[in-house]
């Protein structure tokens, strides 16, 4: 299932770390990026294929069209992440977990915004994404954040 959303807001500022609930939300560096292939492997519904490896989140999180921010905990682990980019003119979000631990907290909500405020700041103004037909939460949470299921479209996709 395919939603979006009009990223159009209040006149963006710019990101600054932030803390909430003890733990540091901030955007990812190439650092990350190992932390984030195994983060987001732990949960089958982000999709988070075998071919995203370690080199390509690297070179990935090292360009300017990637926006990623994690939430770390006070030791360094990585309990939330959300990860996309610039596809055109529309911005897209491709994975977004949290810890389960961690969830009904606003850590989502917080990274969800972090994403959405970078997008605005490069003038997106339509960002998508893709659900699984089966995670109703993941469904209710993006609704939440103001997202709308598409109509008409048919999503196709090939692993090259």
């Amino acid at each position: 299932m395919t939603l979006s959303t009009n990223c159009i807001g209040a006149a963006p500022t710019p990101f600054t770390a932030e803390r909430i609930n003890g733990l540091s939300i901030k955007k990812a560096t190439p650092f990350h990026a190992r932390k984030l292939v195994d983060f987001f492997r732990r949960f089958e519904e982000t999709s988070f294929c075998d071919w995203q490896d370690e080199a390509l989140l690297k070179g990935l999180l090292a360009t300017e069209h990637t926006y990623c921010y994690v939430a770390e905990n006070p030791t360094g682990t990585i309990v939330g992440a959300v990860a996309g980019g610039l596809m055109g003119t529309r911005g897209t979000i491709n994975h977004m977990a949290v810890a389960p631990d961690y969830r009904q907290s606003r850590i989502g909500t917080s990274l969800a915004n972090s994403i959405l405020s970078d997008f605005r700041q490069h003038g997106i103004r339509r960002v998508f994404l893709f659900v699984e037909d089966n995670n109703p939460n993941a469904l209710n949470f993006w609704q939440k954040q103001g997202f709308a299921q598409t109509r008409g479209e048919i999503t196709c996709e090939v692993d090259l």
